[in-house]
């Protein structure tokens, strides 16, 4: 696919829309500017004047303006085209009103007949809660179809004046429902507003359709987009942290710049750890992809490219009823994005929305100040007496940094000033923290939006420029978002959506032990950052601080070039991968009345993008000089037809769909990199590889004939049904199995009706069951062949070690679901939900003999239940004239069994990471909870439970086999309070977890290597635990011998204490995953009329935020965050490796609306 496709499919939505949003409405006089300078001009020359710089029309009695002798001077000035008529009116008493570009001249109020009112027309009034009838201060008025609008004052009350006594007002206010209001001749209008519900009654359901909420049988959750822009998290899925209950979201670090989000609704429901929901924006599924590079780079996940304030709502259908209609790629919930679309209200409205945030990086781990690098506190000396560090080592375990003078690595290298001199040995606390700098983001954005009653646009464009807390690290993105509806005749409608998102940047590698930034595992606690970050000498020399031990005869270091780590700044600098990607998604659409009541609709949905990766190895680090590119393009089509019937009678509506798709997706990538190194430095290119460089293209096609059918009824609105059926045809499967139904039924009982209580605003009761299956990749199902290596000069093609299975059969979801929801006196709301969910016939690898010369086969094998509630707890504690308190709770609970795997298996491995010959891995059993974390622990006495000692008083270990539990947690949830008092607002976010785990490689090397605190603290005895132990150091041991099966408490070397833990031991690594999180803080302020009269803006709202600024509590140690744990992955993730810091953000919002 060339870049034409998307420019072609770019021209295709633009030329649509821009043809519907011909017909909208012009500026206000407000808006557009003239520069004028008349001397006794006359009326009819300063109406010329105005139509030559301006698209506007004058509209007048001819006759009478002719034979006016009255004349207008106005010095030279530019100024607003209202300006000059208010200017006119005072010298001439003409008034003037504005259709679209027509401007209407009235005549003087003597001049005109008694039944013309006279322009404008002052209207009062005061504004109520209707329930409480407290004044409401701070409530938006404006007359519809103009710019003009004022708010209500302290006390409720306003005043403004109207063009005409026949315009209409329109009252909105937080929390409120919007009115309007005929003016209908009056000049004082009170309007008593009504409080929204806790819940909006019209939801986005499955296939763009709006529902009733009280006729939903399955559970469903809504965010409004303003709730998830509080935070400024540029990824939607981010800001989704906490809202929903059953959804549990595992963030990457800030400092990864857009890393991966993953996100997981109601746990895991399949062997293999897939799960992801589909995400789904005005009705056209999206692709949410994520790209990780070999060296550990996370490009993220691509639902990054949603521009957060193009956001209306946020509607999370969480089970298979709720997500049937999706099919196949609805199977684990359904993310549903509504965007904002243009007003019909008349007039042009634009809004400039403006951030600016710098961060920092922070939650740093404990370390320790004492002692510096070596491999033990015994200085080594030079052949002149000198001594140095051991540069060769890349731990923490020397001497102490007390100031002794020595030889350190820059005094090696003889283009450095310093060369051969002896400089005090200190420690530098702060040394890891000076590496990073101060991030800055700079994010604007401008919408412009309008219509009428028949058509309506909406045009926005975002630019976010991310300047990283990783030295050379970046992010810039922009966004360009246009929508346009027109209704063309009473039985034709058409709308279009189209997004565009292109992003470049810079990124840190994470996820690995491995690579200099990683200075949680092997470094050396005396380095001064300050010293390596000039890394380059005149000469072109690298300054490393990791090399060869000097010459025991010349005290000095031939071969400087690095031993195992590279200076950090070379890394960041010189060693690089870079990312970007041009993508569009969106939909066209025609809707046709063919019957009263039967609509029938036709869209196409497409979602494309290429992406772009290149890598850098320069020459003079540790790893081999290279260059690597690779090229990704994805094409998703959708292609539907409908038709909905919906009709009403006394007590019974009937709402039908029926419907057919057609998905048809392309992907295809092309990788290229050089081997055995570069030609020479700084030549980045393929044809600069010294061997014969990897080349590797593939080509991915798929498609699904779906067709479904919805049947919902409803009785005195107060019982409902829905039944809903889907058949997919997939071509991923075998011929004789690629076919398949899978139905749903749900029901809901609006008990409120029944019962007249005036305490009880709503209650429900819902049920539903529903079934969805599943498919797999391509090409699992016949033989294929693989390219494999070159042999003498020729392309080898290989046999693929797994067995594909041509009768393999499409998995099944089933589930079963109940629950209700409750609300008191509009304040007080609760939704229960509880579920059951069956996952069988998986399509997993299964491990098989190699006798049969394969590795694996595909089989449909399994059985995984997840069960669990869900409640949400929403209400309004405080509401008062000037103060509101809207609070809402969300908690889940999931429990999960790996009910069935395999007859030949007991066992299925997710994956492992191995050190140093000894691993931990990631397993399920039959009959337990998914994902049990499974590694080396500690021997224990069978008896006191005590760990045996060997005859060294050390630990001894298990083999690899032993279960700490499950990684899954038990309780996930967030905590979301808006405050209102008079013109201020304050949100707050707080997320949660209970249980789970993981295990953390970084603490287990930074203790082995001397970096951690722990490594030289003191001990029982007040003295450091590397003090000797004949002098009262060592660290404090007790347990059973093994050899005597006696009680032993006794004193080790720290030395070998920690680096027998941190290398054969992994159950002190085993990390619980709990954490109270506050994620996001926001105080704004909403500018008065008081300020808005004096300017020509409708409203100005100012806020500061932070996001990410506190961990409340955590039982992870100092330096993790166990809410950040997807370094690259959309799986479930189990352990950390090199995990990079927490980034807190700080910043300024301003919002501004002409």
């Amino acid at each position: 696919m060339s870049f034409c496709t998307i420019w072609g499919f770019i021209f295709s939505f633009i030329t649509a829309t821009a043809l519907m949003a011909g017909t909208t409405s012009a500026q206000s006089v407000s808006e557009v500017d003239v520069t004028v300078e008349f001397e006794q001009a006359t009326i009819q020359e300063v109406f010329k004047e105005i139509e030559r710089q301006t698209a506007f029309k004058f509209l007048y009695e001819t006759t009478v303006i002719e034979s006016s002798n009255k004349r207008i001077t106005i010095p030279k000035m530019t100024a607003t085209v209202e300006e000059v008529l208010m200017t006119v009116t005072g010298q001439t008493g003409l008034r003037f009103r504005q259709t679209d570009n027509t401007l209407a001249v009235q005549l003087p109020e003597q001049e005109r007949s008694a039944n013309q009112s006279p322009i404008p027309e002052t209207i009062s009034g005061t504004v109520t809660d209707a329930e409480t009838n407290e004044p409401l201060p701070g409530v938006n008025i404006q007359v519809k179809g103009t710019t003009i609008g004022t708010s209500t004052g302290p006390n409720g009350d306003y005043e403004l004046d109207a063009p005409s006594l026949q315009d209409t007002l329109l009252f909105s206010f937080v929390g409120y429902e919007t009115q309007e209001v005929p003016i209908n001749g009056n000049t004082q209008i009170d309007v008593a507003l009504v409080v929204v519900p806790l819940s909006q009654d019209l939801l986005v359901t499955a296939l763009g359709i709006n529902r009733s909420e009280r006729s939903i049988g399955y559970a469903t959750q809504q965010v409004n987009g303003e709730d998830l822009t509080y935070s400024n998290e540029n990824n939607v899925i981010g800001s989704l942290a906490g809202k929903i209950a059953g959804v549990q979201v595992t963030g990457s670090s800030g400092a990864s710049l857009g890393g991966t989000q993953s996100i997981k609704i109601r746990g895991v429901n399949s062997i293999n750890g897939e799960g992801q929901p589909l995400i789904v924006i005005d009705g056209t599924p999206i692709s949410n992809a994520n790209f990780a590079g070999s060296a550990g780079e996370d490009y993220g996940n691509i639902a990054q490219d949603i521009n957060p304030d193009d956001i209306q709502s946020v509607n999370v259908l969480k089970g298979p009823a709720a997500s049937s209609l999706y099919g196949i790629r609805g199977q684990y919930g359904v993310i549903m994005i509504t965007t904002n679309k243009g007003n019909e209200a008349g007039g042009i409205e634009v809004q400039i929305n403006s951030n600016l945030s710098f961060q920092q990086a922070g939650n740093f781990m404990r370390y320790q100040n004492k002692y510096g690098g070596g491999s033990s506190q015994t200085w080594r000396t030079l052949p002149n007496g000198d001594k140095y560090v051991q540069v060769n080592v890349d731990e923490s375990w020397g001497p102490k940094m007390d100031g002794t003078l020595v030889r350190e690595y820059f005094s090696f290298y003889p283009q450095d000033p310093q060369y051969g001199q002896l400089t005090p040995f200190d420690a530098h606390p702060n040394n890891i923290q000076n590496f990073f700098e101060t991030g800055y983001t700079a994010d604007n954005g401008v919408t412009i939006s309008g219509g009428e009653e028949r058509t309506n646009f909406r045009l926005s464009f975002n630019d976010t420029k991310i300047t990283g807390v990783y030295p050379n690290t970046y992010l810039n993105r922009n966004n360009l978002g246009l929508s346009a509806n027109i209704e063309a005749s009473d039985k034709w409608d058409f709308s279009a959506n189209i997004n565009y998102a292109a992003n470049e940047a810079r990124r840190p590698p994470q996820g690995s032990q491995f690579g200099s930034r990683y200075f949680r595992q092997w470094f050396q606690r005396n380095l001064d950052m300050g010293r390596l970050k000039d890394y380059r000498y005149p000469d072109g020399t690298v300054m490393h601080w990791n090399m060869r031990s000097p010459s025991s005869s010349t005290g000095e270091i031939t071969n400087k070039s690095p031993l195992y780590w590279a200076n950090p700044y070379f890394e960041a600098y010189e060693n690089t991968s870079t990312d970007s990607r041009d993508r569009v998604f969106g939909n066209v659409g025609a809707h046709f009345e063919a019957l009263p009541n039967l609509v029938v609709s036709a869209n196409i949905r497409g979602d494309i993008y290429i992406q772009n990766i290149e890598g850098k190895t320069d020459f003079g680090g540790t790893s081999t000089p290279g260059y690597s590119v690779g090229k990704y393009e994805n094409k998703e089509m959708n292609y539907e037809l409908s038709a909905q019937y919906q009709k009403s009678w006394a007590n019974v509506s009937l709402d039908a769909t029926l419907g057919t798709n057609l998905y048809d997706r392309n992907y295809s990538y092309i990788s290229q990199s050089t081997v055995g190194g570069l030609t020479s430095p700084g030549y980045f290119n393929i044809n600069a590889s010294v061997d014969r460089p990897n080349v590797f293209n593939y080509l991915e096609q798929k498609k699904i004939v779906s067709a479904y059918g919805l049947v919902s009824l409803g009785f005195s609105d107060t019982y409902f049904l829905d039944l809903s059926l889907r058949s997919d045809k997939s071509s991923t499967l075998p011929k004789d199995n690629n076919s398949y139904l899978y139905p749903s039924v749900s029901g809901s009982f609006v008990f409120s009706e029944l019962l007249d209580l005036e305490a009880l605003s709503f209650g429900k009761l819902r049920a539903s069951f529903a079934q969805a299956g599943s498919d797999l990749s391509p090409y699992l199902t016949t033989p294929v062949y693989n390219v494999g290596s070159v042999y003498d000069g020729q392309n080898t093609l290989d046999v693929p070690s797994n067995i594909n299975n041509p009768d393999i059969k499409p998995s099944f979801s089933t589930s079963y679901e109940a629950g209700f929801d409750i609300r008191f006196f509009d304040r007080v709301g609760m939704n229960f939900t509880y579920y059951l969910q069956q996952n069988k016939n998986q399509i997993i690898p299964l491990n098989i003999s190699g006798t049969t010369g394969y590795g694996s086969a595909i089989i449909n094998a399994g059985l995984i239940e997840n069960k669990g509630i869900e409640v949400s707890l929403n209400g309004t504690p405080i509401q008062q004239r000037d103060f509101v308190w809207n609070s809402t709770f969300n908690l889940s609970r999931n429990t999960n069994e790996v009910v069935k795997l395999h007859p030949d298996i007991d066992l299925y491995n997710h994956g492992s990471t191995v050190y140093s010959s000894t691993a931990s891995y990631l397993n399920s059993y039959e009959g337990k909870t998914y994902g049990s974390l499974v590694g080396r622990a500690y021997q224990r006495d069978s008896e006191t439970g005590m760990i045996l000692l060997d005859d060294d008083n050390l630990p001894l270990w298990t083999d690899a086999t032993h279960n700490f539990g499950s990684v899954l947690p038990d309780f996930t949830g967030g905590f979301q309070n808006l405050f209102f008092y008079k013109n201020f607002s304050l949100s707050t976010m707080i997320s949660f977890q209970v249980g789970g785990q993981f295990f953390s490689r970084s603490e287990m090397l930074a203790t082995r290597t001397g970096l951690h605190s722990q490594t030289a603290a003191k001990n029982d005895k007040g003295n450091n635990v590397r003090d000797p132990v004949s002098e009262g150091g060592g660290v404090k041991v007790q347990g059973i011998s093994a050899s005597t099966g006696q009680e032993v408490t006794a004193y080790v070397d720290a030395h070998d204490y920690f680096d027998l833990i941190g290398d054969e031991v992994y159950e002190d690594w085993v990390i619980d995953a709990s954490y109270i999180k506050l994620s996001e803080v926001k105080l704004g302020y909403t500018f008065g009329d008081k300020v808005m009269s004096r300017i020509p803006v409708k409203s100005i709202n100012v806020a500061v935020f932070a996001n990410n600024p506190l961990m409340i509590w955590q039982k992870a140690p100092q330096g993790l965050d166990p809410s950040e744990l997807s370094s690259g992955s959309q799986d479930i993730t189990w352990y950390e490796s090199g995990q990079l810091n927490t980034v807190r953000s700080y910043g300024l919002n301003v919002k501004l609306t002409f």
